[in-house]
């Protein structure tokens, strides 16, 4: 089974376009195409930004429907604590993708995010944008 860790603009840009490449590979998780990967500072990140006005305004789901999806993340993701220290990222903020990675024995961390995409792996870990995990899933829904 392929395990993966979606970093937080991932998510945001799944709510904002929908079926766009991030709406489908969170949809892909949602039917068991793969096994998603979350730390607890990763779901506070991603709770924190879908609610502020600029992306609600944008979204093209309900606050109902990001609630359920922030529950969903709870109840059926891999939680691990996020306790790892790892000090590589330009940006100091995105060490986050790369520990839950380390700690939920991730094969990927998936991000448009340069300052991750740029390292392309670590310790085990590969770092690719959302159209390459697309390749590499088996099935998606379209």
């Amino acid at each position: 089974m392929i395990v993966a860790v979606l970093d937080t603009n991932l998510i945001v840009s799944a709510t904002l376009i929908r079926g766009g490449n991030e709406d489908r590979i969170l949809r892909a998780w949602q039917a068991g195409t793969y096994v998603l990967v979350l730390s607890h500072p990763i779901l506070q990140e991603v709770r924190r930004v879908l609610f502020y006005e600029k992306i609600r305004s944008r979204q093209w789901m309900t606050g109902d429907d990001v609630e359920r999806l922030l529950r969903r993340f709870a109840d059926s993701a891999v939680m691990v604590p996020g306790n790892r220290e790892v000090r590589v990222c330009r940006d100091p903020s995105d060490d986050k993708f790369l520990a839950a990675g380390l700690e939920g024995k991730a094969q990927y961390v998936v991000s448009g995010d340069p300052d991750l995409t740029d390292i392309k792996a670590y310790r085990g870990v590969r770092i690719i944008p959302p159209r390459r995990f697309l390749e590499i899933l088996p099935s998606v829904p379209s």
